[in-house]
């Protein structure tokens, strides 16, 4: 009968408790909370698996052309292929960003040990952002391919650089994530989370480099800092609470933007920059200083929006 059949049941379950082999993760299909249950991802290290993708990537680039031309046929399918080569390494990225406020969901019947959810380490989240910062985040140059632009398109390769950080730079500074660092600094303490304040530290060292070293600011690094500028105004003055949601597919972390520290964190980040920009703008080439003088008036406009 069905009391049981639940008997036998859940021996099996507790039988293979703690086995990967048999554990199930829902699909998540409205941001990823948990970085262990993504679709494409089988393994368990997001890091280590993407850099092998990279790799093959980069392997298949410069033969690309030679295994999609036809005689007589033009160059479309390579136009198509070189696009998938960039969707596969967008979803490299995306698979690592979500360890960067992640929380694991295991689930558990009352009759097992531990906690159901658990916020991945510290460690991890800072591998994580180091390796989009070195993969992403520095212009990936490997796959600005002259030759297949000459036969592909008239223009788009700096814009389609632009668009993939752009994009992922978005996904960290989601105020959902940003809610979760916020929570698990809360519980479990600066000595075993990787905090808000760390993490855009981290960040705008990465993107924001030439500030410190400087270098000159090339196109593509020009592009990654305005859109981070343009995330940050976001967050400042547009982004809406949201409420939360955890319904098996759907998982959002709530969060009232106004009264968290979202706002604080991004207006002192801001500050920190337009400050280094004016200091850096005196030296570099021209565009760059432009740029830097650029870019501490556009902060001005967004700490005090008129």
């Amino acid at each position: 009968d069905a009391k049981g059949e639940k008997e036998i049941l859940d021996s099996w379950i507790l039988k293979h408790a703690g086995d990967p082999m048999y554990r199930f993760g829902h699909q998540q299909a409205s941001g990823v909370v948990d970085p262990s249950s993504q679709t494409e991802d089988l393994g368990d290290d997001a890091m280590k698996a993407s850099m092998y993708g990279i790799k093959n990537l980069k392997r298949i680039l410069p033969k690309l052309e030679e295994w999609t031309s036809e005689k007589g046929e033009t160059y479309a399918e390579l136009s198509t292929m070189y696009g998938e080569l960039l969707g596969q390494f967008n979803r490299y990225m995306g698979h690592v960003t979500a360890n960067i406020g992640g929380v694991y969901e295991y689930y558990k019947t009352t009759d097992q040990e531990g906690a159901v959810y658990t916020h991945v380490n510290k460690a991890k989240q800072q591998e994580a952002l180091k390796f989009l910062i070195d993969n992403l985040f520095k212009t990936p140059t490997w796959m600005l391919d002259k030759n297949i632009f000459g036969k592909i398109e008239f223009s788009g390769s700096v814009e389609r650089v632009r668009g993939l950080q752009a994009r992922n730079l978005n996904n960290i500074l989601d105020a959902g994530r940003m809610a979760r660092m916020i929570e698990n600094e809360t519980l479990n303490g600066t000595a075993k989370a990787y905090t808000l304040v760390s993490m855009m530290n981290d960040l705008r060292a990465g993107i924001w480099s030439e500030l410190y070293n400087g270098a000159a600011i090339d196109t593509y690094r020009r592009n990654l800092q305005r859109a981070y500028l343009d995330r940050m105004n976001y967050l400042l003055n547009e982004a809406k609470d949201q409420r939360e949601i955890n319904n098996g597919y759907a998982k959002q972390s709530g969060i009232t933007v106004n009264q968290s520290d979202v706002k604080a964190v991004v207006r002192g980040e801001l500050k920190r920059i337009q400050r280094d920009a004016k200091a850096a703008a005196a030296a570099g080439n021209t565009l760059t200083r432009y740029h830097l003088q650029d870019v501490a008036d556009r902060i001005g406009m967004i700490l005090d929006p008129k």
